[in-house]
């Protein structure tokens, strides 16, 4: 071979060897892309399942449950999140289960136990989702604004996230907010 082919050759070889990192940089982006569309979906059901759970249980361990009768926002619950009993038995935390066997389907009895609530999800094909729930009062005039009135309206935000596939991108880090990608939202009225 003479130098010319050489060259030609080496030139080739260098074209290919190009080409093949970018075919790979592409595979795995696609595929990355992939597992980031699949973990949002899986997120989606994640907190839709937390949401139902959360407001099936009563407006507030303080209320009434007979028909007919309508009690006065005075005799509802001030603090949010769970009493003692109901904290403790959520161990360890946060709370977490690969069949959904979350432990707080069977302790927390009313909506605002949630407040503060955080579980961890695997499913089948990814584990590691970050689950975490805010319950506040809202007016019946704005349900979007926190009060700190007690109202006859409670809503509850569920945040997910994980740690690879689903995080806020504009947020540091270190900031709680940072694994909130997905966030579901649902109103409990009395």
């Amino acid at each position: 071979m003479s130098m010319g082919q050489t060259m030609i050759t080496a030139a080739f070889l260098a074209l290919l060897i190009a080409s093949a990192i970018n075919v790979n940089r592409m595979l795995v982006e696609s595929a990355q892309s992939g597992y980031e569309a699949e973990a949002y979906d899986l997120a989606v059901g994640i907190a839709q399942d937390l949401l139902v759970e959360a407001t099936s249980k009563k407006f507030d361990e303080n209320a009434t449950t007979t028909p007919g009768v309508t009690q006065s926002t005075s005799a509802f619950s001030t603090t949010m999140g769970p009493d003692g009993t109901e904290k403790s038995n959520i161990v360890p935390w946060p709370d977490s289960s690969s069949t959904n066997a979350f432990k707080s389907k069977m302790y927390y009895t009313d909506v605002d136990d949630y407040n503060g609530y955080q579980r961890t999800v695997d499913t089948k094909t990814i584990s590691g989702f970050k689950v975490s729930a805010e319950v506040y009062y809202v007016t019946g005039t704005n349900l979007d604004i926190k009060t700190t009135s007690r109202t006859y309206f409670k809503r509850i935000d569920v945040y997910v996230g994980h740690s690879l596939y689903l995080v806020r991108k504009n947020v540091p880090a270190d900031d709680p907010r940072y694994f909130q990608a997905v966030t579901y939202s649902r109103l409990k009225t009395y």
